[in-house]
C-alpha cells in the first residue's frame, strides 16, 4: 500500500511540476529526482518499472502541442562552467552546516516571493537553462530537495508599488487571520517586512530551530543592524541575490576621466581618499552644451547623472542613519547630526549645478541609459541591476563605491534601494518550525556554494565588469553594506522628507527635520513599545 501511495504522489508531482509559472522544466531532471525519492522510499523494482513506463507516456502527452519539440536538457557544460552539477546527495557536513539527518517524505516547502513589478527578480524559481545564474538556482533547489526529501514550490506575486501594503503584507495577514500556514518562508519587499514585523506577523529568526544566523552564509551586517533588542525578524545573505542587485555603486566613464585628466579614482579608493569632495570636484569638471541651443537637457553632456533615491545611499555612505541601535540593541533616532546636514546640503547643491542632471525630472529627449551609453556623463549613480544594460555596448566603464564624506571615516559604506529590495523572513505561524528552519538553512548554505559563485564570478565579474579594479570595488561594496531600520519602518516619514529636500532643491536640513521631529520621536517610542523593550 505504501508503494501505491508513493507512486500516486510522484505521478501527481510529475504532472504538476511539468510547467511552473509558464516555464517548461527538464523532463530528465524531474525524472531523476523522482527516482531518488522512490529509492529512498524503498519502492520495489516492479513499481519502479511501472513508474518509468507511465512517466514516458506522460512525457509524450504533456510536453506541449504537436510539432513543438519537448524541452529536454539544453545546458551546455561550457556555458555553465563554474556551477557544479548536482550528483552527490550524501549528507553535507562543514564547520558551519550539517545536513539534517532527516527525510521529509516529499513534503512541500512553499516560498512566497513578492515585491515591486519593476523589481522583476525571483531568486528561487528558475529552470535548467543555459543561463549560468538561472542554472545555479535550479541546481541549488535540486540539491536541497534531494538532501531533505522535499519539493520546493514558489508562489510569486508582484505589486504596483511598495508602500508596506503590498502582496507580501496582504497574503501573510490573510493567512494569519484564517489561522492557515500556507507559507514556510518568504522573500518580500522591505517595507512589507517592516509592517509585518511591527504587527507581529513574523517569527523571530533567532528562535527558529535548525538556523545558525552566525554562519557566513547569512549577512553579518544585516543580522546585527536589522535586529531590534536582539530579535531578528527579516534578513538576507547568500540565500538571495535580490538585495545585491539593488545595492548602489558609482559607475564612471574611463574615457571621459582620461580625456579630462581627472586622475586615478581607483588609487583614491585604495588610499582612502575617495571622498565626496573628490567626487564633486570631478563632476564639476564637465558641463557641455553639445547642440549649442543654450539649454542644458538630456541631449547635452554632464559630470553626473542622478535620480531622487540616490540621496539616501549618499547619506549612508557618510555613516549617517535615521535609526541606530545602541549597545543594547535599542533603536535611537540619530539622523539629526551636523554630518547629516552637511551631506544633504552638499549633495543637493551639487544636484542643482549645471554639471548634474536628474533623469527623473526630465521629459522627452534621450533616456538616461542612452545618455550614459552615448558617453554624455562621467558618473552615473545606479544599482547593480542596471549594469547588464551596458553589457553589449562598447562603453569603457569602471565601478567605484559611494564616496566617504571625509577621509576620517574608517570604511566605504554601501546603501541599497529600500524601495526595490526584499528580505527573507518566516511567518509567525508555520505548521512545523523545525521544517521551516531546516529547509531555510539548507537553502542558505547551498546558495553560498552554488548561487553566490554564479552571481559574482559568472554574472558580475564574468559578464558585467570590465577590469580587475572593479572586482575589488565589488568586494568593498558588498562587504560593507549598511542597513537602516529607520527607512524600513519609515519613522516620521523621514524617507520622504529627505527625498523632497532634493526634489524641491531645499538644502536646509534643520527646517525640514524640525517640521517632523516630534512625529519621528514618537515613531521611535512606538517602535520600542511595540517590541516590548524596556528603555
Amino acid at each position: 500500500m505504501e508503494n501505491v501511495l508513493v507512486l500516486a504522489f510522484i505521478l501527481k508531482r510529475r504532472i504538476c511540476k511539468m510547467n511552473v509559472n509558464g516555464r517548461a522544466r527538464s523532463n530528465k531532471s524531474i525524472i531523476r529526482r523522482d527516482i531518488m525519492f522512490l529509492r529512498k522510499g524503498r519502492v520495489t523494482t516492479r513499481v519502479l518499472s511501472m513508474l518509468f513506463v507511465i512517466m514516458l507516456l506522460l512525457s509524450v502527452v504533456a510536453c506541449g502541442p504537436s510539432g513543438v519539440d519537448p524541452v529536454t536538457d539544453p545546458v551546455d557544460p561550457g556555458v555553465t562552467s563554474g556551477v557544479p552539477a548536482v550528483s552527490d546527495t550524501s549528507a553535507v557536513t562543514t564547520k558551519e552546516y550539517t545536513a539534517p539527518d532527516v527525510f521529509y517524505d516529499f513534503a512541500e516547502y512553499v516560498i512566497l516571493v513578492t515585491g515591486n513589478a519593476s523589481s522583476g527578480v525571483n531568486p528561487f524559481d528558475f529552470a535548467n537553462t543555459e543561463n549560468v545564474l538561472d542554472n545555479s538556482v535550479y541546481q541549488r533547489n535540486v540539491q536541497v530537495e534531494e538532501e531533505l526529501g522535499i519539493t520546493i514550490d514558489v508562489i510569486y506575486e508582484t505589486g504596483a508599488g511598495n508602500t508596506g501594503n503590498g502582496p507580501g503584507t496582504r497574503r501573510i495577514q490573510a493567512d494569519a487571520t484564517a489561522m492557515d500556514s500556507t507559507y514556510d518562508s518568504c522573500l518580500i519587499s522591505a517595507y512589507d517586512c517592516g509592517v509585518l514585523a511591527y504587527q507581529n506577523y513574523l517569527a523571530k529568526l533567532n528562535d527558529m530551530p535548525k538556523m545558525n544566523l552566525s554562519a557566513s552564509y547569512w549577512d553579518a551586517n544585516a543580522v546585527e543592524q536589522l535586529s531590534v533588542n536582539g530579535n531578528l525578524f527579516f534578513t538576507t545573505g547568500d540565500i538571495s541575490f535580490h538585495d545585491k542587485e539593488y545595492t548602489f555603486a558609482v559607475i564612471f566613464n574611463k574615457d571621459i576621466a582620461k580625456e579630462k585628466q581627472l586622475g586615478d579614482f581607483y588609487a583614491d579608493v585604495r588610499e582612502g581618499k575617495w571622498t565626496f569632495d573628490r567626487f564633486a570636484e570631478a563632476s564639476r569638471a564637465i558641463s557641455e552644451d553639445l547642440n549649442g541651443d543654450d539649454i542644458l537637457d538630456s541631449r547635452d553632456k554632464y559630470g553626473l547623472i542622478i535620480w531622487d533615491d540616490t540621496i539616501l545611499p549618499m547619506l549612508h555612505a557618510a555613516g549617517q542613519k535615521l535609526i541606530t541601535l545602541d549597545e543594547d540593541g535599542i533603536p535611537e533616532l540619530t539622523l539629526n547630526t551636523e554630518t547629516t546636514a552637511n551631506v544633504l546640503e552638499s549633495f543637493i547643491n551639487l544636484a542643482a549645478e549645471d554639471c548634474t542632471i536628474n533623469f527623473q525630472h526630465t521629459s522627452g529627449g534621450v533616456q538616461w541609459m542612452d545618455m550614459y551609453t552615448n558617453e554624455q556623463s562621467l558618473f552615473l549613480l545606479e544599482y547593480f541591476k542596471a549594469l547588464p544594460l551596458f553589457r553589449d555596448t562598447e562603453l569603457d566603464y569602471g565601478l567605484l563605491p559611494f564616496p566617504k564624506f571625509s577621509e576620517t571615516q574608517d570604511e566605504y559604506l554601501s546603501g541599497y534601494s529600500v524601495w526595490h529590495t526584499s528580505f527573507y523572513c518566516i511567518p509567525a505561524i508555520v505548521a512545523e518550525p523545525e521544517f521551516s528552519g531546516a529547509v531555510t538553512e539548507s537553502l542558505a548554505y547551498h546558495s553560498q556554494q552554488l548561487v553566490t559563485p554564479a552571481y559574482y564570478e559568472k554574472t558580475l565579474v564574468g559578464r558585467t565588469i570590465r577590469d580587475d579594479e572593479s572586482r575589488e570595488t565589488i568586494e568593498i561594496i558588498f562587504e560593507n553594506r549598511t542597513y537602516d531600520l529607520g527607512l524600513i519602518y519609515r519613522v516620521g516619514n523621514l524617507n520622504s522628507v529627505i527625498l523632497n529636500m532634493l526634489r524641491n532643491n531645499n538644502p536646509s536640513f534643520a527646517s525640514s527635520y524640525n517640521s517632523v521631529k516630534a512625529i519621528a520621536e514618537m515613531s521611535v517610542r512606538e517602535l520600542i513599545s511595540n517590541f516590548e523593550i524596556e528603555e
